[in-house]
């Protein structure tokens, strides 16, 4: 158990949020959302919906994500998720968060992407106006989908960028079998157009250390998500402390969906230790039980870490933000100023 002073000071700190999924809803929102849409779950109440978050691995994860997914329907659907996102981060003293979607493998079919993107468009600028803090959003790309679709995606969302706040392109689902290669020209496009770009990948043992290599060979991100299975193969981890590029761990996530039996065995301290940039996150709150807050307090308690590694983690989200080098001086000098004022 970590001591108080520690708790308050985790709380406290001024962080960012670079690897979470807008579309894994809180359930007590998604029941409001499904009882005005007319969709049944299958869970009726927050408890029931704890217990059946349960998952044996990524696929059962996948599955269950998607069932949940399917209660969004309308504009106002997503600018609900949206704006109780920007609620959540006041209360974890979150000051960014660049938050996923992925249109392709939850929504296409039943939403069309306009409606999506007008209702994550208001939902930003109200988060902005009655919370000053900045939501932002990656779109992310299912893994198993064809390269010409993955090509036309990046196409259609390219005339809202600016106006809903897309920042990013990643890639998701599941990785085994479908390699990163195929969607190579879909983040080409992405990249021309002012996009950047990340990918989950080396999350699962089968994926392995090859998954990494596989991505930075392939997109050429500038950031990875997840990454973890890296730590088992030197000549990678090497690589990613030489060239800085952040590697965006969710320990809880992992842990959620049997990567790991507990937190204490994940690689996070240890690819710190050997000079990768390491980030931490929520993944998906919701489904693995732990916030951002509840994130850090977990890996502090599991590795013993004080506050000058707390802060060095808060320091490392704004620095593999995707904000202006004005915005990430602001951020770090507000960091600073904070880390000032308490002491540390």
């Amino acid at each position: 158990m970590i001591d108080k002073k520690l708790r308050e000071f985790i709380v406290g700190i001024p962080k960012a949020e670079v690897h979470i999924h807008l579309d894994s809803v809180y359930p007590d929102l998604l029941l409001r959302i499904a009882e005005r849409n007319g969709v049944s779950l299958p869970f009726a109440s927050v408890d029931e919906a704890n217990s059946w978050y349960s998952f044996d691995d990524l696929e059962d994860f996948l599955q269950k994500w998607e069932t949940t997914t399917a209660v969004l329907q309308t504009e106002q659907d997503y600018y609900d998720v949206a704006y109780e996102m920007g609620r959540d981060m006041t209360r974890q003293n979150t000051l960014r968060r660049e938050a996923m979607f992925d249109y392709t493998a939850a929504h296409e079919g039943r939403v069309e992407l306009e409606i999506m993107l007008r209702g994550l468009a208001r939902g930003r600028r109200a988060v902005k106006n009655d919370f000053d803090v900045e939501l932002l959003f990656i779109a992310n790309i299912d893994r198993t989908i064809s390269s010409d679709r993955s090509f036309k995606f990046v196409e259609e969302i390219i005339g809202y960028k600016d106006e809903v706040g897309l920042i990013g392109l990643g890639l998701e689902s599941q990785e085994v079998g479908y390699p990163a290669g195929p969607h190579a020209p879909a983040f080409r496009l992405a990249r021309e157009n002012g996009f950047k770009l990340s990918a989950h990948c080396g999350e699962e043992y089968a994926a392995g250390p090859a998954g990494v290599w596989e991505v930075l060979d392939s997109l050429e991100p500038d950031r990875i998500d997840h990454g973890n299975q890296a730590i088992r193969d030197d000549a990678l981890v090497a690589h990613l402390a030489q060239t800085q590029i952040p590697v965006n761990l969710c320990p809880m996530s992992n842990v959620g969906i049997k990567v790991y039996e507990h937190v204490s065995e994940h690689p996070v301290i240890a690819l710190r230790d050997n000079g990768v940039l390491v980030t931490i996150s929520s993944d998906d709150p919701p489904f693995m039980k732990h916030n951002l807050v509840e994130t850090y307090m977990a890996v502090a308690e599991a590795f013993d870490l004080g506050q000058d590694d707390v802060a060095d983690l808060a320091q490392n989200s704004f620095i593999a933000s995707y904000c202006s080098e004005n915005e990430r001086r602001d951020y770090l000098s507000r960091l600073d100023d904070w880390l000032t004022a308490a002491g540390a």
